[in-house]
């Protein structure tokens, strides 16, 4: 595939996913030491998009068998109140803790983090302003993680 059409669909998820462009531009420079999606080589760009496959961004919009548009993760929660965290907070908060925890098991340690420090026991149940609370924690551990290794921020 045309490197021009990955950087397409990396564009693409970037958006679809919710990342930052600090976070994203951090995933470029742990994942293949470049700070521009224009400096990755074909496979380099084809693993960053398997990459954001495994955050649970869907390359394409198909539809089902009975029509329907096929949903993003955390999409199916229903309708939820004003006060619950959005889906693409979620999401967002999930794609950070990959990017950050470099271990097994990164579901039940996300979870343990949240308990520890938000007193919430799954992500599902985060509310909205405790959402962006998660999310700036994580934004700090990040730059935490860079300084430590000798990364401009």
């Amino acid at each position: 595939m045309p490197v021009q059409k990955l950087l397409a669909k990396i564009h693409i998820a970037k958006k679809e996913l919710g990342l930052e462009d600090e976070i994203y531009r951090d995933i470029l420079y742990r994942k293949f030491r470049v700070s521009s999606s224009k400096s990755l080589s074909d496979s380099q760009a084809l693993v960053l998009v398997h990459h954001f496959k495994s955050l649970g961004w869907h390359e394409a919009r198909r539809q089902n068998a009975d029509g329907s548009r096929q949903q993003k993760k955390y999409d199916d929660l229903g309708k939820r109140d004003a006060y619950a965290a959005t889906p693409a907070q979620l999401r967002m908060i999930e794609a950070m803790w990959h990017d950050i925890y470099r271990g097994n098991d990164e579901t039940k340690h996300l979870r343990q983090f949240l308990f520890n420090h938000f007193k919430v026991s799954d992500i599902r149940f985060l509310e909205r302003k405790t959402a962006h609370d998660v999310i700036e924690a994580l934004k700090d551990m990040a730059g935490r993680r860079q300084r430590a290794e000798g990364r401009p921020s």
